[in-house]
């Protein structure tokens, strides 16, 4: 019975009385309905009725009750009744299209019109009523009609199409579907409907309920052989029902043989099992086929065929071999699902039944020191094997449990040491498909020695069975070197085009000054801590300095902070910003700055130095000059004390008392200044911070002429911070900022700040230029102060 997929609104269509109704698929607009090249509607028989009762009612006029056999096998001939309760599937309106379409083929398939020439016949070409098909030497066609029946053509085929619409309205049984002519043709219809696939051989004919039903022509001998359902043969007047594996043959207009059973199905070897899939790689898409089967007894030889279906109807390869061939291989196959079948030609050349088998190729990739072959994956434990999914299987990591197939595996993070595959679903059956995983040996040859300058180690090394894997990212590989006092590491570097890799790693100081012998043992490891290769080593003694030389001086420490930093004309900002170790420095220069109304101008001298972790600076500048207020001649002297120092100043930290006093009787009073200096150095830049406070002594004046704002206060707080930079080994950048937090005469507080920028050049002999802006300041300060110095300094390292 026809589908009713696709019609959504029933109707009654009266036939001449109430008692008949028929339900008609209503197609919007007469759209095609789905599965089907046009609208089409249901038509449900009733008692008694004919197909010029339908065609009357339908299209108006029996002279188109051919449209009753496009979609339905039936016989129309006068007066003739339908079965009762049959469901036919009709045009919904009078059209004229192709009675079938050739829906696919191999090369080597030509066609022809009715009364035309012979063409290459092109996949989708329309056929119409006596329309020829030849397949040669090498064609393959697959041809469906508009009932959506099939009829598959071997190589060196001809049959001849018949158009079920044209078919004259006197004949009794249903039209058939295609005339051999010569070949071999394959029956199947898409669905059994109770509906037939007719073929046309010599003088006989055969009628097949069937989805594989094989006619064979040759001369005038035609051979039936069943695979599927049943088939009635008819020949000289009678006729035989051929059920399934069984088969018939006729000569001419002979009656048929009787039917006789068909070959057995061939076995298989034990290494080849028709229950499970046999599924495999296909290394860069392309795999291998291959199966063996025992040998059959009478058999003339075997027709072998592989198919991308199972019903075998996309042949990829179909080939008749002696009996003495008893196994198939196929390679460079693309991956994908395929079936194998194999089936015994007798020496009456009766087809026999198939033995079948499934494969499933899968597309892999190696990426990174893998190699592939259909049952084994032979890897580096660094590679990555790169599949193609299927929906058809499943995949399971060594014991774990089935899923999809994944698109990768990575060796480094599951370092599986198998692979499972089965057909989804295949649980019940418990078999699978094993990949073992192989994993290469990987190891690395070391070779080391001690450094010409005798303190450190230096190592060479050669990875083996690492081809085609990016060493640097996927192993990370490092020499980890077991030395006295401890454990030292380093990575490995280089290797560029499969060269060598080295490392250098630094000896201990024991290691050094000993003036023995050294045995080292040396690893080399991955980035996961896997040992790849292990040596021991012995070094020479470190060479020792020659009687009376002195050793070399340890490398100098990098000066942090400014060497001359600004020493403002002021009694309140003039803190100066000096590194936890004071710089050996003595320097002489001169601050001008915009103080009340007028200018000012001071020189100024100062020195510092340092005795170990024990730093001491002096600063003292001289009464000013000018028509400006100003603070008068005043002196400091500091000291600090460097407690911590981490490598070569990364950071050093040191407390730092400052005693400031007048050297004028203008100057200001006795003041103490208690702080901490911190700072560090990273290549070529050094950061200093200077906080603490500064106190006027008990019963001290402010010290400023005519006092106010720029006398020295009460009390203050300060931070100073910045920074240097060396542009180059003789010239220094330096910036920094001061912020004053004062207490003041009378209770007032104030906050003052200010930005300082300065450059520093020269060897031992330099010169020094500072500029310093104060965006907040007091009254009577001015906003800008410019210093310039000259000095002689321990060159720098």
């Amino acid at each position: 019975m026809a589908s009713s997929n696709g019609l959504s609104v029933a109707i009654a269509v009266l036939l001449g009385c109430a008692s008949h109704v028929g339900y008609v698929g209503a197609a919007s607009g007469r759209e095609p309905t789905p599965g089907y090249p046009e609208a089409v509607i249901q038509w449900g028989v009733q008692r008694g009725e004919t197909c010029d009762d339908i065609a009357k009612v339908l299209y108006g006029s029996s002279s188109h009750v051919g449209l009753i056999q496009r979609y339905n096998r039936v016989a129309c001939g006068p007066g003739a009744t339908l079965a009762e309760g049959l469901t036919l599937v009709l045009p919904a309106e009078v059209t004229s299209i192709p009675d079938a379409k050739i829906r696919a083929m191999r090369p080597d398939v030509r066609a022809r019109p009715a009364g035309g020439a012979w063409s290459p016949a092109t996949p989708g070409m329309p056929l119409l009523a006596n329309s020829s098909v030849n397949t040669l030497d090498e064609g393959r066609a697959d041809i469906e009609f508009v009932d959506r029946t099939r009829v598959l053509l071997a190589p060196n085929t001809l049959v001849v199409i018949h158009g079920t619409a044209s078919r004259t309205r006197v004949s009794t049984t249903p039209p058939a579907a295609v005339e051999l002519s010569d070949g071999e043709v394959k029956a199947a219809l898409a669905a059994l409907r109770g509906q037939t696939v007719e073929v046309a051989s010599g003088g006989g004919r055969v009628s097949a309920s069937s989805r594989d039903t094989v006619v064979q022509r040759r001369g005038e001998r035609t051979t039936v052989a069943v695979f599927d359902g049943k088939a009635d043969v008819t020949s000289g007047g009678l006729s035989v029902v051929v059920p399934k594996d069984h088969g018939t043959r006729f000569v001419g207009r002979a009656p048929p043989a009787r039917p006789r059973p068909l070959p057995p199905r061939p076995e298989w070897t034990a290494s080849t099992s028709a229950e499970v899939a046999t599924i495999a790689l296909a290394p860069a898409g392309l795999g291998v086929l291959s199966a063996s089967w025992k040998p059959a007894p009478q058999a003339a030889g075997y027709r072998v065929e592989v198919a991308r279906d199972p019903e075998f109807n996309d042949l990829v390869v179909r080939e008749e071999v002696k009996p003495d061939v008893v196994s198939f291989r196929a390679e460079k196959m693309p991956a994908g699902a395929y079936f194998l079948r194999v089936r015994v030609i007798d020496r009456e050349e009766y087809l026999g039944v198939g033995a079948v088998r499934r494969f499933h190729l899968v597309a892999a990739r190696a990426a990174g020191g893998v190699a592939l072959s259909a049952g084994e994956i032979a890897a580096s434990p660094y590679g990555i094997v790169e599949l193609t999914p299927s929906p058809a299987l499943e995949l399971a990591i060594d014991g774990g449990p089935f899923g999809p197939v994944p698109e990768r595996i990575d060796l480094l993070q599951r370092a599986p040491r198998e692979l499972r595959l089965r057909e989804r679903g295949g649980a019940a059956s418990g078999a699978a498909t094993s990949l073992p995983v192989r994993y290469t040996t990987v190891g690395a040859a070391i070779q080391a020695s001690r450094a010409a300058d005798g303190v450190a180690l230096e190592a060479r090394v050669e990875l083996e069975g690492l081809e085609g894997i990016d060493v640097a990212r996927r192993v990370a590989p490092r020499l980890i070197a077991h030395l006295p006092g401890g454990v030292r590491s380093a990575a490995l570097t280089g290797g560029d085009r499969g060269g060598a890799l080295t490392a250098r790693i630094p000896l201990p100081p024991e290691a050094t000054r000993s003036g023995e012998p050294l045995r080292v043992r040396l690893d080399v490891a991955d980035g996961r801590g896997g040992v790849l290769g292990t040596r021991d080593v012995d070094l020479p003694a470190a060479p020792t300095a020659p009687a009376g030389a002195a050793a070399p001086p340890p490398p100098a420490q990098p000066v942090l902070g400014a060497y001359v930093p600004m020493l403002p004309v002021s009694a309140v900002a003039d803190v100066l910003w000096l590194g936890p170790t004071p710089p050996a420095v003595v320097a002489a220069g001169a601050a001008v700055s915009r103080a009340g109304d007028g200018w000012v101008a001071a020189g100024q001298v100062r020195a510092s130095g340092a005795v170990g972790p024990l730093g001491l600076d002096v600063a003292l500048r001289s009464s000013p000059a000018g028509d400006g207020e100003a603070a008068g001649s005043a002196g400091w002297l500091g000291a600090r004390l460097r407690v911590v120092r981490l490598g070569r100043s990364a950071f050093e930290l040191s407390p730092s008392l400052r005693l400031g006093v007048p050297l004028a009787d203008a100057g200001p009073p006795v003041r103490v200044e208690p702080g901490v200096a911190l700072g560090g150095a990273a290549g070529r830049l050094t950061w200093v911070v200077n906080a603490g406070v500064r106190i006027r002594a008990a019963g001290g004046e402010g010290g400023a002429a005519g006092g106010g704002e720029l006398a020295a206060p009460p009390a203050q707080g300060f931070l100073v911070a910045g920074g240097t930079a060396d542009a180059a080994p003789w010239l220094r950048l330096h910036g920094a900022l001061d912020l004053h937090l004062v207490h003041r005469d009378g209770g007032a507080n104030d906050v003052l700040g200010a930005l300082s920028a300065g450059a520093e050049a020269g060897g031992a002999l330099f010169g020094a230029l500072s500029v310093r802006v104060s965006p907040w300041r007091g009254a009577g300060e001015g906003p800008a102060t410019a210093q310039i110095a000259i000095g002689l300094r321990e060159a720098p390292p």
